[in-house]
Formats: structure tokens, sequence, C-alpha cells
């Protein structure tokens, strides 16, 4: 009884509010952050589409409201009024697809249009390719993945290339837009007031000040695995030991885990720092002069700064047998060193950050393949095209929900 009076609510809620062609919300990701593609877009229209009614939408209380108390429309689809807020929107946009299979935000979309920025270049399988893999999967999952991966109207992508091989296969779309990641322009640019919001300002402060006193940055971002574990549980990186050698060589040494890390890290041991999982890291990541990862996308972005990248594939094996396939073959696709240990990784980041750097043109080569464009105007290009459709759906006949 309750479940059909709920459905009957929202039936009557969605019966009674029409679409606006120019009313955008901003999905945020997994349960409503405040990071990634999703956080800047959203700014971006916020500096620069007045023509444009935008917010952000979460799943949380706290997140909408701390946006709110910083001047920016924000609610919460748990709100009262938080169904009629989403069933409004002529465009809904979003950087990940959990919200459509664990929430019922959907049934409040049908008719929107739908946009999917997505949260990184693919290296490793997603969507309808992680789907027919025979890698940890199974039969519910894929089905949940399908839902995920299909129903947009447009899909972001930053290159003809990666469209080509990841997203126009890994997405079901009418549409994909080559338009660049807005989260990249954050590396391109010196942050605003804004763009700090969701940052670690503390740490932030902290790496300014080590920067201005000599130190140099190092950040490790490995991606999540399906199967749990990490460097640290693994015992692929220790962390006293990299400690140790980061005070004797003046280096910070950062780690950010994925936002789907459960752990929450905390760590005592000077020039070794966590950033927490689950706030923006790339105000921080500009002034990193060295990036660590392993099969994570961030590796990606961070070609479109110039600087050196390490990678750490401590369980390459492992991964691709157990987690997740890669689209690419991984020598090819990663131009840096690869390491699998902690004095492997202390060898080759002395080296990189002292010059020693013989994979800068395959770098450059590589970044030109991944972004069509390399500047800081991927917020801009995004704003237009929601534009133009926005303009679509003025001219349209007025849409009705269903």
């Amino acid at each position: 009884m309750h479940a059909r009076t709920a459905a009957d609510r929202l039936a009557a809620v969605l019966a009674k509010t029409p679409r606006e062609h120019d009313r955008v919300v901003f999905v945020g990701r997994s349960s409503g952050l405040f990071i990634d593609n999703g956080k800047y877009a959203f700014l971006h229209a916020q500096r620069h589409a007045p023509h444009l009614r935008t917010a952000f939408m979460t799943f949380e209380p706290a997140p909408a409201k701390a946006l709110r108390a910083h001047g920016l429309p924000a609610f919460c689809f748990t709100d009262a009024e938080g169904p009629a807020e989403l069933a409004r929107a002529g465009i809904v946009v979003s950087d990940d697809f959990w919200w459509r299979i664990k929430t019922t935000a959907p049934d409040c979309t049908k008719g929107a249009f739908m946009v999917q920025l997505w949260h990184g270049i693919p290296l490793k399988a997603i969507g309808f390719p992680e789907i027919r893999s025979s890698v940890n999967m199974n039969p519910q999952k894929a089905e949940e993945l399908t839902r995920g991966y299909s129903g947009y109207d447009a899909v972001l992508s930053t290159s003809p290339f990666f469209c080509e091989k990841a997203f126009s296969r890994a997405f079901a779309a009418d549409r994909f837009w080559n338009l660049g990641y807005p989260r990249n322009d954050a590396l391109l640019r010196a942050p605003d007031r804004n763009d700090m919001l969701n940052v670690d300002g503390a740490l932030y402060a902290d790496l300014v000040r080590a920067r201005k006193n000599g130190d140099r940055l190092v950040f490790y971002m490995p991606t999540f695995r399906d199967t749990g574990g990490n460097a640290l549980s693994a015992g692929a990186l220790d962390p006293r030991a990299m400690a140790a050698f980061a005070q004797a060589k003046g280096i910070q040494f950062v780690c950010k885990f994925h936002p789907y890390e459960d752990t929450r890290f905390v760590s005592t041991l000077p020039h070794f720092r966590f950033c927490d999982a689950h706030t923006d890291p790339y105000p921080l990541l500009q002034l990193a002069d060295l990036l660590i990862t392993d099969y994570s996308s961030i590796y990606f972005d961070f070609l479109l700064t110039g600087k050196p990248v390490l990678f750490f594939p401590y369980d390459l094996e492992d991964y691709v047998t157990r987690n997740r396939e890669l689209l690419f073959d991984y020598d090819s696709i990663t131009p840096g060193p690869k390491v699998r240990d902690t004095p492997g990784l202390q060898a080759a980041m002395l080296a990189l950050l002292d010059g020693n750097d013989p994979f800068l043109k395959p770098r450059r080569t590589l970044a030109r393949l991944a972004f069509a464009h390399q500047d800081a105007g991927s917020g801009q290009r995004l704003v237009d095209a929601l534009t133009a459709v926005s303009r679509e759906l003025g001219r349209a006949a007025p849409s009705t929900n269903s």
C-alpha cells in the first residue's frame, strides 16, 4: 500500500508539472557529490549562462544546503519539493548513473533531454563492452549497467578518437559531443571562490606553502577495484618508507583515493598526506609536479598540464582478470615508467622530478588523441551546446510529463 501511495503521489506531481525548456538540473555524482564535470559544468553555467535557469541536485540534504549557503541554487531530491523541481527540468545533466539505477529520480526525468558528461576517458572497459566481458560480470550487474548506459540524448566526449574507440561503443545515445571536460578547465586556470567549494582548503593552503618553500608535490590517484582493496592493503605501497623518502627528498606525497573507496584514511606521517576521497582534487592537482596512477582516467586529464606521469600497476594481472578488461593495450596507452613496489616508485619519482623524462613526446602525442581542444574552454563549449538544446526545446511544441 505504501509503495502504491508513493507512486500515486509521484504520478500526481508529474501530471501537473510542465517541463521548462530553459531549466537545467545538474545531478551530483554518486549520492550528489559536488565534484568532477557536474560541478564545473554547473558553475560555468552559473557564471556565464544567465539565460539558462540552472540548479544542482543532490540526494543528501547537507551538500545542497552548503551550496545554497554560498548563494548557489541547489536542492535535495528527497526534499518535499525535490521531485517537482526535477520534473520541471527540460534538460538533465549528470556525470554518472548511480542515481538512475539506485533511486526513483528517473521517474521524474521522462521527457527531459538527458545529457551524460561521464567522469573520465576510459582505459578500462565501461558500458556495453564491459557488459559483454566475461570479467566480473553477472546477469543482475549486466541488467543494471544496461539501464545505466542507455537512454541518453547526448554524451560528452573529448575527441573524435575516443568517441569512436570508447564513448560511442559504451553508451546508447543519439549525439556525441567532442567538447572536452569542464573539470579540466580547473587544471588550466587559477581557481576562484566557487571552484574551491568541496575542496580540502587546509590541504590546498599547506601545499601552496610547501611549494613556496621548495618542496615538490607528488599526487597518487588510483582507481577503485571492483573486488576491493588498494595498494596500502595489498602492501605494495609502504607509507612509512614513502614518508621517510619524501621527507629526505623534499617531496609532499599526497594520496587521493577514488570516491567509491569506503575507507577514510588519516596519516600522521610527515610528508605523507591524504586528500578526502569525496572532495574535489582538481584545484590541488593543478599544483602537482608529478602524478602517479594505475588504470584511472585521471592521467588523461593530467596530460594537459604537460607534466610527467608515473604508472603503478602493482596488480595488473589480477586487475584485468578479476576486475575489468582494458580497452587498450596497457603499455601502448600509458606514456610513463611502470613500477610495482615502493622502491620502484621512489626511484622513478626521483628520476622524473629531476628532469629525466623520456616520455614527454609520447605524452604530447596521446594528449592530441585524447583532447580535440587543449584549453580552458570546455565549460563554455558545453554551455553553448546546452543553450542550443534549450532553443530546440523551446521551438518544439510544449511537452508534457508522462
